[in-house]
């Protein structure tokens, strides 16, 4: 192997020592604005670099020089220095090495469509002769009683804001005007355009050079960037840190002006203004921009706070070495030597990056979803789920199989085998069958007892939940009005029959006779149904059955005629009607056994037979007891765009069930049927909802 040349135009920096005390140095590749971190050993091989020998000459050479290294570790360098294009390629290779590399990409098309959605940069313009122009006449605007005055005005804006508090909050109402969009829209541009120049600024304060200004979309959503990759030949860690706090100290100070101006100001389009600049700046200040786990201000800031190259992909090796420990205990060195709390540190810090990310794209994706139109966000939503779960677990299980010749039977992989058995069992076996189903009981004959006349009651002979006989008294009425009646009904009879005896038979007197006989018809008939009235004036039960809602009644009250008193449930009949939802109705086996159990606790279970089954969703719930407006289990709306009442959430069909034992359940009692259905798997049960959610909301 002949070691290849190394290009000219690279350049070699000394840069911070690494976090064990150890020097470092930069390889700068200025054609790309790139710099590599070099340890003492790689350090020493570039110094000593000699193109176009042997290896084993070179590595003569290097060890007659006093490094430590073998023939292993140059050509691991060797592939390094070719990967990142550091060396200068034959002719015809270096076009042959980007071909491949192309190809390498066209390869994983897909994999490359996904990661350009989830970010992708476009640079606009390069600023640095503009930042020179201008560097000298914004100096003044770091200096420290510049930075006091803004504190101080900023603090008593914020205190005055805390007096007008309400009439601040109320502003926010204007947001969701499409005016109120578009200015918002243009305060943001203005908010990040200061944003990125207080980068660029700063930066150049400390002699870098920014190469460009640009646009990044994260998941189509597009903010604005400065490339101050100059500032790794920094060796002054407190510069690097302050060019990355440059941003968000920029909107705060921003902020505090703002709000400020917007305490201070009249009403009108000044102060309108004034709380936009300060509402966008402290929201993007602190909600987005420090934030630590995207690779935002925040995360920059944090990095070099902890002194931590390249954080992310150093704590998420950490991570996965920690998983592949804890599960097989393979006694593996950990990726890089670290103390043990700055290695938990790395490791909760990439859980908790992959946590963060998980929920945030997520919640991208539920935005689009509601906001934007619904087949894009489900596209969105399966993306993710895929980058951020399922391909990073496919990656590290192929990084077990890798390792399999090194995992060995012991107490950890016991643990993950008997912890695998048992979740498969879980997931994957078919064990529920149970379907339980909100119900409410109907008893089929139910008496409702009313009053035979306006009366009082006299006596009450049964009380509450008492058993009755068909045709056993239960109360006894008086009424003083229909004793009047029948008493003056029966005078009225006895004058027209004395009457008719006085008369005689002559045939002057016969239109009399018959005048008074069809009266007396008539008054008759009046007293038989007053009569009538008066023997139902001790009530009798007309079922046998139990008294039901006789609480409010008591001897001595008046009652009328038109109202219901109380109920006879008569027991042992009824049906139980069901509503099943969607997802239970493949699952639902007719003339199979089942028991209802009433939801009040007090009443004993009945058992039941399935007997059919309508398969058209009902438009309104029923029965009020199972509806979510009285506490009941089943989600409905009552609202002006509904075309029915008590219109469940979401698809319900109704199933009857027949009872096959005795009860002794009042009229219409809500409940559960728990019946067995046909087995299934908790994740075929997740897969299908899934499913049919996707096929559901995207209107397909």
């Amino acid at each position: 192997m002949i070691i290849p040349h190394l290009r000219q135009d690279l350049e070699i920096l000394r840069g911070n020592s690494r976090e064990d005390g150890s020097p470092a140095w930069l390889l700068y590749d200025a054609i790309r604005n790139k710099y590599f971190t070099l340890g003492i050993t790689a350090f020493r091989l570039i110094k000593n670099w000699t193109g176009g020998v042997e290896l084993k000459d070179f590595e003569k050479k290097i060890n007659s020089e006093g490094i430590e290294t073998n023939i292993d570790e140059i050509k691991s360098f060797v592939n390094f220095l070719q990967l990142n294009n550091l060396i200068v390629q034959p002719l015809g290779q270096g076009v042959n090495l980007l071909s491949q590399q192309k190809n390498s990409l066209k390869k994983h098309w897909l994999l490359n469509l996904i990661h350009s959605y989830l970010f992708f940069k476009i640079p606009l313009f390069k600023p640095d002769e503009f930042l020179n122009k201008f560097i000298s006449k914004v100096k003044n605007l770091g200096s420290k009683n510049f930075r006091n005055l803004i504190y101080f005005f900023g603090f008593i804006g914020i205190f005055l804001v805390i007096q007008q508090y309400e009439s601040f909050a109320k502003t926010f109402m204007y947001f969701f005007t499409f005016n109120g969009l578009l200015l918002y829209l243009v305060t943001l541009i203005f908010v990040k355009c200061l944003h990125e120049l207080g980068h660029a600024f700063v930066a150049k304060h400390f002699g870098c050079r920014v190469s460009a200004i640009g646009i990044a979309f994260l998941v189509f959503f597009p903010f604005l960037y400065t490339d101050t990759t100059d500032a790794w030949r920094l060796r002054n860690h407190k510069e690097r840190l302050l060019i990355n706090f440059a941003g968000i100290l920029t909107e705060l100070h921003l902020a505090l002006i703002a709000t400020f101006a917007w305490a201070v100001l009249p009403d009108g389009g000044l102060k309108s203004v004034a709380f936009f600049i300060a509402t966008t700046s402290w929201i993007s200040s602190l909600v987005i921009n420090v934030s630590p786990f995207m690779r935002f201000d925040g995360y920059y800031v944090f990095a070099d706070w902890l002194k931590a190259e390249n954080l992310q992909p150093r704590s998420f090796a950490l991570a996965r070495w920690q998983v592949r420990e804890t599960l097989f205990g393979l006694n593996h060195s950990p990726p890089e030597e670290l103390n043990p709390s700055r290695r938990w540190l790395f490791i909760i810090y990439a859980w908790s990056t992959w946590i963060y990310r998980f929920f945030l794209f997520i919640g991208i994706a539920l935005l689009v979803y509601h906001f934007a139109f619904k087949v894009l966000g489900i596209i969105l939503f399966v993306i993710e789920i895929y980058w951020f779960i399922m391909a990073p677990i496919v990656r590290e299980m192929k990084q077990w199989l890798l390792l399999k010749k090194d995992i060995k039977f012991n107490i950890k992989t016991f643990r993950l085998l008997l912890f695998l058995i048992t979740l498969s069992l879980l997931l994957f076996a078919p064990w529920k069958s149970s379907l339980k189903i909100p119900a409410v009981f109907i008893s089929e004959q139910y008496s409702k007892i009313y009053a035979p006349y306006p009366a009082q009651i006299k006596n009450i002979m049964v009380k509450n939940d008492d058993e009755v006989k068909e045709g056993q008294s239960i109360i006894e009425f008086y009424s003083p009005k229909l004793e009047d009646q029948i008493n003056s009904t029966r005078t009225k009879l006895e004058l027209i029959k004395t009457k008719l005896n006085r008369l005689s038979d002559s045939a002057g007197n016969m239109d009399q006779y018959i005048t008074l006989k069809q009266r007396l018809i008539s008054v008759n008939s009046e007293l038989s149904g007053l009569l009538k009235i008066q023997d139902k004036m001790i009530l009798k039960s007309p079922i046998d059955g139990s008294i039901k809602d006789l609480d409010n009644l008591s001897n001595g009250i008046w009652v009328n005629n038109r109202n219901e008193l109380f109920g006879i449930v008569k027991y042992g009949t009824g049906q139980v009607k069901g509503f099943i939802k969607e997802n239970q109705i493949d699952r639902f086996k007719l003339n199979n056994a089942a028991v209802f159990i009433p939801s009040d606790g007090t009443h004993e279970k009945i058992n039941l037979i399935s007997k059919s089954l309508d398969y058209s969703a009902v438009n309104a719930l029923p029965y009020l007891s199972l509806s979510s407006t009285y506490n009941g289990p089943i989600a409905v709306r009552n609202d002006i765009e509904s075309e029915y009442e008590n219109r469940p959430e979401t698809a319900y069909y109704s199933a009857d069930f027949k009872i096959v034992s005795k009860t002794n359940i009042e009229f219409e009692l809500p409940g559960y049927v728990h019946i067995d259905g046909y087995r299934y798997s908790p994740f075929i049960k997740f897969f299908r909802n899934i499913f049919s959610l996707l096929i559901r909301e995207s209107g397909f």
